[in-house]
């Protein structure tokens, strides 16, 4: 991982402001408008334009500077909708989760047998997924929900519920502790607990990772989820929520897992930690503007 990512937004306090206050007098389509300008300003910007290569270069590796450029802005303008998207959400609340109900049953029923981990990416509108990912009418509203994630201090980037001023629909473990979060993350699933990992990112010194083939190169990825999930044997659901409208998000479940345990060596997990980026590979192949890991996660090469 590039030593100095943060995670922190980079936006600024004029561009947050006026996003809001667009979205606040005339809805998300203003904001979109915002956008197609704020949007081309940041692209042209040499650290923007590099950070969004990193990816690009990977995912097309013929293009010349020219279509490169293109895509970087095709890529940012796809990820400022999900950031505007997210806050109509908190702001308005008019954003629905589309899931067949047999899907979510089978989900709530594995859920209370054992507790569930959700196995997600950087990618689609993620941001925006988790706390609408409710559904009262499925039976998911009566688990508890947790999500590993760092809040970098001082970011000005808000979650949906800190704009509508309601309280969290999620917990959130702090992986930036000794163990990665791992204590947390066990504990919460031994009370039949739904909990959602970002299975491309990895905090701290990076031991308990693989490296794993991704897009033509090697990246590290974390292994803890597989391990935590084979000792205590709850299932592992891949899902992606890929953007395709502002008014809902739409879960794709790439399959529900049972991870074999392997012992307590956590390098005996590679296997598993692989079939996670073949997914992820298989999600920018299907969405390849989706993508939003701006750093250099091929760094080590």
């Amino acid at each position: 991982m590039e030593k100095n990512w943060t995670g922190k937004s980079k936006s600024n306090p004029f561009l947050q402001f006026l996003l809001r206050f667009s979205v606040k007098i005339g809805g998300a389509e203003l904001a979109y408008f915002f956008l197609l300008f704020v949007c081309l300003i940041y692209t042209l910007l040499p650290s923007v334009l590099k950070s969004a290569s990193f990816y690009l270069k990977r995912r097309f590796p013929q293009d010349n500077f020219f279509k490169r450029l293109a895509r970087a802005y095709k890529l940012n303008f796809t990820f400022g909708r999900v950031l505007i998207d997210r806050t109509v959400y908190g702001i308005k609340g008019d954003i629905k989760v589309r899931v067949s109900k047999e899907d979510m049953k089978k989900y709530s029923s594995l859920a209370e047998e054992r507790g569930l981990i959700l196995l997600t990416s950087h990618c689609g509108a993620w941001q925006m997924a988790m706390p609408a990912f409710n559904l009262a009418e499925f039976g998911l509203s009566k688990f508890e929900k947790f999500v590993l994630y760092k809040k970098t201090e001082g970011d000005i980037d808000k979650h949906s519920f800190e704009l509508s001023g309601e309280e969290s629909p999620v917990n959130f473990i702090d992986p930036a502790q000794w163990d990665g979060g791992a204590l947390s993350i066990i504990s919460a699933l031994q009370r039949k607990s739904i909990v959602c990992i970002m299975g491309d990112r990895i905090f701290g010194s990076g031991a308990n990772s693989a490296r794993v083939d991704f897009l033509g190169g090697k990246i590290d990825i974390p292994l803890m989820p597989y391990r935590i999930a084979a000792s205590c044997g709850v299932p592992v659901i891949i899902v992606f929520f890929p953007y395709k409208s502002k008014a809902a998000v739409d879960p794709e479940v790439e399959g529900v897992f049972h991870i074999k345990d392997k012992g307590a060596q956590i390098q005996n997990y590679y296997e598993d930690a692989q079939v996670f980026a073949d997914a992820l590979s298989k999600f920018t192949k299907k969405y390849p503007y989706q993508f939003f890991n701006y750093f250099n996660i091929w760094r080590q090469e």
